[in-house]
Formats: structure tokens, C-alpha cells, sequence
């Protein structure tokens, strides 16, 4: 597997970030649930566009035989 550009890692990299911290933080502060749905919701997009951008991007490196 080839390795990925900085911004395809970034973007799934920062979606984990994203959806994983407002439940950690709840231990320690009150979020508002509102928040912890915009950023889990936002960090999915992250995930996804990043998914998507890593499978283009492996998609141009392969030569069709036809």
C-alpha cells in the first residue's frame, strides 16, 4: 500500500480526533449535547472525504489494460 498524501491524512487523522474527544472530555467537562453531536457529525464528514480522497487517489494510479 502506497503511502497516502499529508492532507488525505490529515483529514481522516483529525475525523477520529473529532468524533472520539467530546467523549472523553465528558468525563472531565459539561458539553452540551448539541456539541457533541456537531462534532462527532463533522468529524464523520472528515472521515468519509478522507476515504473518498484516498480511494480517487489510488484509483488514478491504476492504468487500464484496455
Amino acid at each position: 500500500m502506497k503511502k497516502q498524501p499529508v492532507y488525505i491524512r490529515l483529514l481522516i487523522a483529525g475525523g477520529l480526533l473529532m468524533v472520539t474527544m467530546p467523549f472523553l472530555l465528558k468525563e472531565y467537562i459539561c458539553i452540551p449535547d448539541f456539541f457533541r453531536g456537531f462534532l462527532g457529525g463533522a468529524g464523520l464528514v472528515f472521515e468519509i472525504a478522507g476515504i473518498v480522497l484516498m480511494k480517487r487517489k489510488q484509483k488514478e494510479g491504476v492504468t487500464s489494460c484496455q
